[in-house]
């Protein structure tokens, strides 16, 4: 899974882009050197979770640089899920218009 946030101005300049990635790995160890697993042996893995949990919610606090005169900033996000390099599926897409009060 991977979640991109990006923020624009009010002029669609980008101000902010940030993105986390979610994964869950397994690595073989051979002659006490971690690579990808290549051949199953269940005795010289290690499991690497670093997913989201099901039905858990994430909650992230971004802070977004501002300059004086930003009247607006508009928030994008786009979460995806990355079966394999050709099958990328969205998951969900939200923006939302922030207006700055003075």
């Amino acid at each position: 899974m991977v979640l991109e946030v990006t923020a624009q101005d009010q002029d669609g300049k980008k101000i902010f882009s940030r993105q986390e990635e979610y994964s869950v790995n397994d690595f073989y160890f051979k002659g006490g050197k971690k690579v990808p697993m290549a051949e199953w042996d269940v005795t010289a893995t290690e499991h690497f979770g670093l997913g989201i949990e099901p039905l858990t919610p994430e909650t992230y606090t971004f802070v977004i640089p501002v300059s004086p005169d930003t009247q607006s900033v508009k928030i994008d996000t786009h979460l995806t899920y990355e079966y394999s390099r050709e099958k990328i599926f969205t998951v969900q897409d939200v923006s939302q218009a922030v207006v700055i009060e003075k």
